[in-house]
């Protein structure tokens, strides 16, 4: 066990209609090896019967809070509100947890003296189970958020007093974008401590928010909102530098493609038309030919 045993974690799931999928990540959370945290569950207003299903499995150390729907953010900085715990970690309803994942957070705040804010590895799984991909960290991850952002919120631990001082970006329209926004955000004000260890599963399956989303109005809400949120934030400028042009490129590529694969052409050739202005060097990125790839399947079907 850790030094520091007596710190208590608040893992804050939000959940929307995810009653066939809660329990599993319930249980993972309950299964951990370091006994001292709470589990907040805050239902965004949900409209199947994740109430019923989570009442079989509070306590003392579980809590229940249901609220209008408002989208993640928000229940995320609501269950930051009530949270009791030293440190944070907002866990998608959806994914589950391995019974080291808080034990491994525990040694990241002992070894760093308790940090502002941490990430430990996670994978990709589909929905067999398969393995799809591991977590990577770079060297210098503070530096390199203008290539993509590399974290799951499900890795992700943010001490209390600067959870409080952060809050997630409470903007709909930005929703999907909303974690990268916050991760680099505070990667502009602190260092971001990193560990090799696996302790999450991100499950890659159709019902995720972000595969639904196709509408072109959305998709085009969701970017150019990060985009601005992003570089008109000093801070977040400063960190950037002389990257900010190809990170500006790298999300109206990602626009660009996104809308190509939902067959959205003229659309998609408009926003990599502003990918190209940010940064000709979009002619190199694995996106480009992603783009040209889909442009060309729905051109020709």
């Amino acid at each position: 066990m850790p030094a520091d045993s007596n710190i208590l974690l608040s893992i804050v799931v939000p959940t929307y209609n995810r009653a066939h999928m809660l329990p599993d990540t319930i249980k993972s959370v309950l299964n951990q090896t370091y006994p001292n945290f709470e589990l907040i569950i805050v239902d965004d207003g949900s409209t199947d019967h994740t109430e019923d299903i989570v009442k079989e499995f509070l306590s003392d150390r579980v809590s229940y809070y249901r609220r209008d729907n408002a989208e993640r953010s928000a229940a995320r900085n609501f269950g930051t509100s009530v949270a009791k715990g030293d440190y944070l970690n907002w866990f998608d309803s959806d994914d589950t947890m391995f019974p080291n994942h808080i034990e491994e957070a525990m040694k990241m705040i002992t070894k760093n003296a308790r940090p502002e804010f941490f990430a430990l590895g996670f994978q990709y799984e589909d929905v067999s189970g398969n393995v799809v991909h591991r977590s990577n960290f770079s060297a210098d991850i503070n530096h390199d958020f203008h290539k993509n952002n590399q974290l799951t919120v499900d890795a992700v631990f943010v001490r209390r007093d600067i959870a409080l001082s952060n809050l997630f970006n409470e903007d709909r329209g930005l929703s999907g974008s909303e974690d990268y926004e916050l991760w680099i955000r505070l990667c502009a004000k602190y260092h971001l401590y990193t560990s090799p260890a696996i302790t999450s599963r991100y499950i890659h399956h159709s019902e995720r928010s972000t595969i639904l989303m196709s509408d072109p109005d959305r998709l085009i809400g969701r970017y150019t909102k990060f985009i601005y949120y992003t570089t008109s934030n000093p801070e977040v400028v400063a960190l950037l530098g002389k990257q900010k042009g190809h990170f500006v490129m790298k999300n109206y590529l990602l626009l660009a493609v996104d809308l190509a694969i939902n067959n959205h052409r003229r659309l998609g050739l408009k926003y990599l038309q502003k990918a190209f202005s940010n940064s000709p060097m979009v002619v190199f990125e694995k996106g480009f030919y992603a783009f040209i790839k889909h442009f060309l399947r729905h051109s020709l079907s």
